[in-house]
């Protein structure tokens, strides 16, 4: 929801200050917000909404919940009150609290207007929870073993060594997935029961797939077994890659690979998961965009914040990026036509190409070659991230520490 509903919350603020607290978190650039909160001068009364807005995105959802509870006990705006609502949905669904995050969306629902264009969305996402009420949250436990060694495919991704119901499979470890997902064959081999719900998944190409869900109750990746692991099942066709000639099978993602607390791809394959290691003290540079995790890029000394995204290939910058190109990276532009493939299809797309960038993570200089600029950003957060950040950043071998909410790349 993009409105000016802050200022609905109480009329004592200061305008000016808080307005730009509302800016920040109207366009989610929430690694600006956190930051801006830490400024001295703040009553805790005036920013609990943002306060709470900065707990759930940054990994500790159960003190957010709390926190936009109390936002809502002290009866504020209609506006106020729906994204409070709807804020906690989101934290429940990552949570895999599926009965709680359904109730939140139908509450949140009779706060949205027939004509609200979310409204459909998240009618679906409520329809999807629904369907995963009876499901228990998804968890992980270790035991010592040899490391999986992951391979990489025809996409550019990695497949993973994965068994379920001792049926071994090899499937993409992807943070760009919201949700696991397995083809109906996959599904049938692997012993898994399928059922069908009113809710569909859209591709990363937008066509809309009928939606259908399977639960595993034990997936064995290297020395961890992922409980609880909930699939889409989609037709096979839908996960065949044409321009490529390769059929995906499975795709583990993102809550399962957060379970595993903290895990990583070396540059060779070799996946290694950290569930004991002590945190360090360090800034989070990851944070969750409703179901999707977004990191913080730097470049030409610009904080950027872009989808970490371990199943695409190649990286691609939205045009928000444009603004933060020096004048030499600009004259070097030039366009190209090419064609993607995901999900449901492929699609064809004009872009601009840049020879070389350099980003930076975590202080850590990658320079990329060929990246595209695209026209117009491909989803519908379009207006909250400068790009996605694909295996081509990250061939050199990365980290992703959910409790920091730290990428680390080698």
């Amino acid at each position: 929801m993009r409105k000016a509903w802050a200022l609905l919350w109480c009329s004592s603020l200061v305008a000016g200050d808080i307005g730009e607290l509302q800016r920040l978190a109207d366009n989610s650039r929430f690694f600006e917000l956190r930051r801006e909160l830490e400024q001295p001068g703040w009553t805790p009364a005036e920013t609990l909404f943002y306060r709470a807005l900065v707990a759930s995105r940054f990994g500790h959802e159960t003190q957010g919940i709390l926190q936009l509870k109390a936002v809502l006990a002290a009866n504020p705006a209609p506006a106020v009150a729906r994204m409070a609502r709807e804020e906690i949905a989101r934290a429940l669904t990552r949570l895999g609290r599926y009965r709680e995050a359904a109730g939140a969306w139908s509450e949140a629902l009779l706060l949205t207007p027939a004509d609200d264009p979310e409204r459909e969305g998240n009618q679906n996402t409520r329809a999807l929870m629904s369907a995963l009420s009876e499901a228990p949250p998804v968890t992980a436990e270790f035991e010592e073993g040899a490391l999986a060694k992951a391979v990489p495919n025809r996409l550019g991704s990695w497949d993973a060594p994965v068994q379920v119901n001792d049926t071994t499979g090899h499937w993409i470890l992807d943070t760009g997935a919201n949700i696991s997902t397995l083809t109906e064959t996959e599904a049938g081999r692997m012993g898994l029961s399928v059922r069908e719900t009113t809710a569909y998944v859209s591709g990363s190409t937008g066509k809309k797939n009928a939606l259908k869900l399977a639960v595993a109750s034990d997936v064995r990746l290297g020395p961890a077994h992922i409980h609880n692991v909930v699939f889409l099942v989609l037709a096979d066709q839908s996960l065949k890659i044409g321009p490529v000639r390769y059929q995906i099978t499975g795709i583990l993602g993102l809550p399962e690979l957060r379970a595993l607390s903290r895990v990583g791809i070396s540059s060779d394959g070799i996946i290694r998961v950290y569930p004991h290691e002590s945190l360090r003290a360090t800034t989070p540079n990851l944070f969750f965009e409703e179901a999707s995790l977004i990191a913080e890029v730097d470049h030409n000394q610009h904080h950027l914040q872009m989808l970490l995204d371990t199943g695409a290939n190649d990286t691609a910058l939205y045009p928000s990026f444009r603004k933060f190109l020096d004048a030499q990276e600009i004259s070097r532009l030039r366009t190209r036509r090419e064609n993607v493939a995901g999900a449901g299809g492929a699609i064809h797309r004009s872009t601009e190409v840049i020879p070389v960038l350099r980003l930076e993570f975590s202080g850590k200089a990658i320079d990329l070659k060929k990246l595209s600029l695209l026209p117009v950003a491909p989803n519908a957060n379009r207006d909250t991230r400068d790009g996605v950040i694909g295996m081509d950043a990250l061939r050199s071998g990365f980290r992703l520490d959910f409790d920091a909410m730290r990428l680390e790349v080698e």
